[in-house]
């Protein structure tokens, strides 16, 4: 199981408090027998406001906390179903989410609780925030993910209807041989790097091996030779794009002079327009249309269970 998604969520979302503080004042909504109390919500509302660089106007405010203690709630609900189905997360599960996060950061552990402490959050408070998230996490792959099918038929009609997204631009398979020139480099001894290079085309056409020119030229000159390998046209220099459009595959164009080198081109393979293979896209396809149910069914399954909670909104 990967967390890397959620841990990195609870970095940028460390103002967030928990459901279950114990400061009481007035009663902001009942749910089920949970209370979630004013000073909660306004914890939660002054959070999201240090985010915000514009304050809200008033009616914006009032729009802003409704929508917050909606959230209260339904965070609510999901804490009362994960405690129903005695939902755990072990210290193994956290201490993978903390590694992953760090793998895919580069960060070391002191690194890590740095970052979060710069935020304001005790690295104990960030723990305890993740295990709720991969609880959540648990939850929702019992309550939904395992409810969803993505059947085959469907990643195909998918790929069918979408050819144009997974069409490969024409591409072109290039060698060379290639001689340095400094840019300081004298016209005469560019003169004299020009001459070697049509040396070597002529060795070239006359059919000698690309590595072998390339070599006997490497001590005295620098010269390089091989495979550049495959391109996208928009990859290429222009003047690389016109060299190659005049010669015919197998056949080497005529000197490309660049500032800092001279260059041979050899076409080795001209590729069409071509398509990405079914196969080669149809785990992306399977996980893109998986997470548009999941995340259809979510409003379904969190809709569901407000409507069988008793829930009392007393503001």
């Amino acid at each position: 199981m990967r967390y890397f998604g959620i841990a990195m969520l609870l970095i940028c979302s460390i103002g967030l408090t928990s459901v279950s503080a114990k400061v009481v004042s007035r009663v902001a909504a009942v749910v089920n027998k949970e209370i979630i109390s004013t000073h909660q919500l306004d914890q939660r509302l002054q959070a999201q406001l240090a985010k915000q660089q514009k304050q809200p106007s008033p009616v914006q405010m009032g729009a802003l906390r409704q929508e917050l203690l909606s959230r209260m709630i339904e965070e609510s609900l999901v804490q009362q179903r994960i405690a129903e189905l005695n939902l755990t997360v072990s210290e193994e599960e956290i201490e993978t989410a903390l590694l992953d996060v760090q793998k895919k950061n580069k960060l070391s552990r002191d690194d890590l609780e740095d970052a979060v402490q710069s935020q304001g959050l005790d690295f104990a408070d960030y723990r305890d925030n993740l295990r709720q998230q991969i609880l959540r996490y648990k939850l929702i792959g019992e309550e939904v993910r395992s409810q969803i099918d993505v059947p085959e038929r469907e990643i195909v009609e998918y790929y069918r209807a979408h050819l144009d997204d997974y069409r490969l631009p024409p591409e072109v398979e290039l060698s060379a041989i290639s001689f340095p020139v400094s840019r300081k480099a004298s016209e005469q001894e560019r003169t004299q790097i020009r001459k070697m290079v049509n040396e070597s085309l002529t060795r070239l056409q006359q059919g000698e091996a690309l590595a072998e020119v390339a070599d006997s030229y490497n001590q005295t000159y620098g010269a390089v030779g091989g495979s550049m390998g495959k391109f996208v046209y928009e990859e290429l220099t222009p003047e690389f794009v016109v060299a190659i459009n005049q010669v015919e595959d197998g056949t080497f164009t005529a000197p490309v002079e660049m500032p800092t080198a001279i260059h041979l081109l050899r076409v080795d393979d001209r590729l069409s327009e071509g398509l990405r293979q079914f196969d080669a896209v149809k785990f992306d396809i399977h996980q893109m249309l998986l997470d548009q149910k999941t995340d259809a069914r979510i409003k379904e399954w969190t809709k569901a269970l407000k409507n069988k909670a008793f829930i009392d909104i007393r503001l």
